[in-house]
C-alpha cells in the first residue's frame, strides 16, 4: 500500500492546473492507494455541485458537513481528472477555515471504499489575530484502517491545544483499527524536539521506521515560497498506530525528480502489507490506548 500526504499551498510559480496535472501523474505512476491533501481551496461563491453529481464521483460527505462543494473545489476537479485516467477513488472534503474569498479545507482520497467520514473541530474560540480554526477529517475504510488528515497551527501553544483535542478524538474513533495520522503538523523534527517527541509518544514516525528513506525535508527555505537557502524543515508527517512495517518513505514534488508545485513537498510511504502488525502491534501497545 502506498500513502501520500501533501499541503497544496501553491507558489506563484505554479498554478492550480499544473499542480493538479503533477498530482495526477504521481498518483498514477506511483500507484498511490490513498492520499490526503491540506489547504484544498474552493471559492466561497459559485455554483454548488448537485448531490447526484457528487454521488457519481464517489463523494462521501462527512457526518458533520457544513460547507457544500462548489464547482471551483480543487478536490472535486481533481477527482474528475482522476476519472479521466481510469483511476477510481472514493473521496471527501471538509472546510477548515476561510481565507480572503475562499474556503480552505482538507481532502482524503482512497481506492479502498469508505465506511464512514467524521470531522472534529480542534480549536475553541480564537482571540489572537492571525489564528485560524482547525478541523481534522477522518475516514474509516472498509479494510478496517482509519486515515486522519490534519493541518495544525504554527503557534506552538495553539498546536498543544489542537493536539490534545485530536488525541481525545482518536481514542473515540480508533478502536482496534490500524490508524494513520498525516498532514502538515508545523512541528520541525529538528528544531522543536519537545514537540516532535510528543508526536512519537503516541505514534510511530513512519519516516524513521522506513527501511529506505531520503532526507525527509518537506520545506526548503521559507514556507511562503521555495527560496533557496540552507534552511530545511521536516514538518509534514505520516504517523501510524500501531507500528507498521514501512518499506520506504520518499519526498515528492521537491523540484528534482518531480516538479515543485507547493510550498511543501509531499511525503509518500510504502507499507509492507504482508508483515504489517506481525510483531509490531505489541511493541506499539502504548498506554494511551489501554
Amino acid at each position: 500500500m502506498k500513502i501520500l500526504t501533501l499541503n497544496c499551498h501553491t507558489t506563484t510559480e505554479c498554478d492550480s492546473k499544473k499542480q493538479m496535472a503533477a498530482i495526477v501523474d504521481v498518483i498514477v505512476s506511483e500507484k498511490i492507494t490513498s492520499f490526503c491533501l491540506q489547504e484544498v481551496k474552493q471559492e466561497r461563491t459559485g455554483r454548488i455541485v448537485d448531490h447526484s453529481v457528487l454521488k457519481k464521483l464517489s463523494f462521501i460527505e462527512a457526518q458533520e458537513g457544513e460547507v457544500q462543494i462548489r464547482e471551483s473545489n480543487f478536490a472535486f476537479l481533481l477527482q474528475k481528472e482522476l476519472r479521466k485516467v481510469k483511476s477510481n477513488f472514493s473521496w471527501t472534503w471538509a472546510d477548515s477555515y476561510e481565507e480572503d474569498e475562499a474556503n480552505i479545507g482538507l481532502a482524503i482520497f482512497s481506492k479502498i471504499s469508505f465506511s464512514a467520514v467524521k470531522t472534529k473541530m480542534l480549536t475553541r474560540d480564537l482571540v489572537h489575530k492571525g489564528r485560524c480554526k482547525r478541523r481534522s477529517v477522518a475516514v474509516c475504510l472498509e479494510n478496517s484502517q482509519v486515515l486522519v488528515n490534519v493541518h495544525f497551527s504554527e503557534q506552538y501553544n495553539q498546536f498543544l491545544l489542537e493536539w490534545g483535542n485530536l488525541i481525545k478524538w482518536i481514542k473515540e474513533i480508533k478502536k482496534e483499527n490500524v490508524l494513520f495520522v498525516m498532514g502538515d503538523f508545523n512541528i520541525d523534527a529538528e528544531s522543536n524536539r519537545i514537540g516532535y517527541k510528543k508526536l512519537c509518544e503516541y505514534f510511530q514516525d513512519t519516516y524513521m521506521a522506513a527501511l529506505s528513506r531520503g532526507d525527509g525535508l518537506t520545506v526548503r527555505g521559507a514556507v511562503k515560497g521555495w527560496q533557496d537557502s540552507k534552511i530545511g524543515k521536516r514538518i509534514d508527517y505520516i504517523l501510524a498506530q500501531p507500528a507498521q512495517s514501512i518499506i520506504s518513505s520518499r519526498i515528492y514534488f521537491e523540484g528534482d525528480l518531480t516538479p515543485r508545485i507547493s510550498s511543501h513537498a509531499g511525503v509518500v510511504i510504502e507499507t509492507d502489507d504482508v508483515h504489517c502488525n506481525e510483531g509490531f502491534a505489541n511493541a506499539a501497545s502504548m498506554s494511551m490506548w489501554n
